[in-house]
């Protein structure tokens, strides 16, 4: 079992409890570098409940957390009235001059999740944060005849090429790879269809405005979600360094014709990448208000598990509470094994044994286990019964992992991911035998599945305002100066 620890942050000027591992790319040499710097919060402060205030109808979710902010469908504001950081100042590689200018990097965040792609960023001009669940499939496009169209990506002179359900659905849909940063990165389709996902994303928080298939250029700060044993205390492993190289300050030509025919055109830069734990990211969404401040519980040990399509994780957080001061954390993080793609490998293994010649990718076997359906000889067919016993024979192994933390009944325990979902029944009723009410929650449906994307984002709203702060305080300098 490998275990991935983060540093007491105790010690650090400013309360994070995370610190943003910032790839960058320095090319003034000729050779680009990738150098690491680590970006705390602002100082955080303890936050008190009021009295008489409403709690969300979730105890265990606190009201003013971001969790519970989009539990109850709340703008994002702060309690200064203020909305969330969409860009961050960044700089761009100019050709030109040989030189970096200054620019706007908007947030996004990226969980590299292995069934699916999720992401999350803020909507363009509402206080509302949008997401977006992408299944991790690639097929290459075919050229349809009649009837509706399929949207269809390319990117710069890559093949034309389906992703998501629309590649599931394919005749020969591929399986992109499940593992390791370096083992999928290296995959120029997966690259392809992380470029085509981003452009999803961005349209979907309200930046397709402008008329034409020319839609801009734009810069992205992206916040990283990678699993907790690619990193150490030093940040990113070596071998992911190297793996997210090549997506910096590279510009990515994004073609997207849509069902109808019409065609958008994106330039995207990846101007800075800040790879996060991804586990650790659902915690921060639980932990932090919009303000930046933690809030105030009498929790003292909370571990969140995310069972997800490729793996299970367990993110373990100390919270150390003082008699003054603020609490210390410390965080420590496990991969348990594997996730539901061990069962969706098993309803393809049992359907290939009643339906010779059938074959389906690992993308495929997903959506198998969550839909229950299978294209059969030109019919969607109901495989309830064989997804049920798969489900029922391979969770108990599952289970078996989980079943010593809830035993032990020192922590508070999160359930987050879309393993949660699929298990949701069975889950529950081990839970409801082994454990209280109040020392357990599993997010709601509609969060779970891309809680780590949104912790992700909380993360780069921390690093985003600590980049600002440091902004405005050398402008400040070099003004004194001038004086």
């Amino acid at each position: 079992m490998h275990r991935a620890v983060v540093p007491d942050m105790s010690s650090l000027v400013g309360m994070c409890r995370q610190s943003d591992y910032l790839l960058h790319v320095d090319t003034r040499s000729g050779t680009p570098l990738v150098t690491i710097s680590s970006l705390f919060v602002v100082s955080l402060t303890t936050y008190f409940l009021l009295e008489g205030e409403a709690m969300t109808p979730t105890p265990t979710i606190h009201p003013r957390s971001f969790l519970g902010h989009l539990y109850t469908h709340q703008p994002l504001i702060t309690s200064a009235g203020k909305e969330l950081l969409r860009t961050v100042p960044s700089h761009a590689w100019n050709e030109q001059t040989s030189g970096k200018m200054p620019t706007q990097a908007v947030l996004v965040s990226i969980d590299n999740g292995n069934d699916a792609l999720k992401g999350a960023m803020l909507h363009a001009r509402d206080p509302f944060l949008r997401t977006r669940r992408i299944v991790t499939a690639y097929a290459p496009a075919r050229t349809i005849r009649a009837g509706e169209g399929v949207t269809t990506w390319q990117v710069n002179d890559s093949e034309p090429f389906w992703i998501g359900e629309d590649a599931v659905f394919a005749h020969k849909a591929e399986s992109l790879p499940i593992g390791m940063t370096e083992e999928r990165f290296a995959d120029q389709r997966f690259r392809h269809f992380l470029c085509a996902c981003l452009v999803d994303l961005v349209m979907e928080a309200g930046y397709a405005i402008h008329p034409g298939e020319m839609q801009g250029a734009y810069e992205l700060f992206v916040s990283l979600g990678l699993p907790p044993e690619e990193l150490d205390l030093r940040g990113p492993k070596e071998t992911v360094r190297r793996a997210l190289l090549p997506l910096l300050q590279t510009p990515f030509t994004v073609r997207r014709r849509d069902e109808q025919g019409q065609s958008t055109t994106w330039v995207l830069r990846l101007a800075e990448i800040a790879p996060y734990p991804q586990t650790f990211a659902s915690f921060a969404t639980w932990y932090y208000t919009l303000d930046g401040l933690p809030i105030e519980t009498d929790i003292v040990k909370h571990v969140t598990l995310d069972i997800g399509g490729g793996h299970l994780h367990e993110c373990q957080i100390d919270l150390m509470h003082q008699g003054a001061g603020r609490p210390k954390l410390r965080m420590s993080a496990s991969l348990l094994g594997e996730g539901t793609i061990a069962m969706a490998r098993a309803v393809r293994e049992t359907i290939r044994a009643r339906y010779p010649g059938l074959q389906l990718s690992d993308a495929q076997a997903q959506q198998v286990l969550t839909s229950g359906a299978v294209t059969i000889e030109g019919r969607r067919v109901r495989v309830d019964e064989v997804v049920a016993e798969v489900i029922n024979a391979r969770s108990q192994n599952l289970f078996t992992q989980l079943l010593p933390l809830l035993q032990e009944r020192q922590s508070f325990v999160m359930f987050t991911g879309g393993g949660s979902l699929l298990l949701s029944q069975s889950l529950r009723r081990l839970v409801s035998t082994k454990r209280s009410l109040h020392s357990v929650l599993f997010v709601p449906d509609e969060l779970a599945p891309v809680l780590n994307a949104i912790g992700g984002y909380v993360l780069a709203q921390a690093s985003a305002q600590r980049m600002v702060d440091q902004r405005s305080a050398t402008d400040s300098s070099t003004r004194r100066q001038h004086e």
